[in-house]
């Protein structure tokens, strides 16, 4: 596996080079689980989902430091963001799909 080591956090190839970024992830899986609670709705449990998802991937890359834990850290983001978007514009704004 490919080791990514470009940025300044990363203090050596170790399972625990960047400690606090990894352990701060649990940050996202504490709002994750109360979001989840005080909100019920389909929507707000598939963001909750997702930022679950993000928490996970990222205490990936920070521990493996790999492209595939790249990947695992980026795609909740985006899937996060999307689901977002399409959740503002439906539920803000009203909009339909057409």
């Amino acid at each position: 596996m490919r080791e990514i080591g470009i940025y300044c956090e990363r203090i050596g190839p170790a399972f625990w080079a960047e400690p606090i970024n990894a352990v701060s992830n649990g940050a996202f899986l504490v709002a994750a689980l109360v979001m989840w609670r005080r909100a019920p709705q389909p929507v707000c449990r598939a963001l909750s989902g997702v930022l679950a998802a993000i928490g996970v991937g990222s205490f990936l890359f920070h521990t493996h430091a790999t492209v595939w834990a790249m990947i695992a850290d980026v795609a909740p983001i985006g899937l996060f963001i999307l689901c977002y978007i399409w959740a503002a514009h439906r539920y803000f704004w009203g909009l339909l799909w057409g």
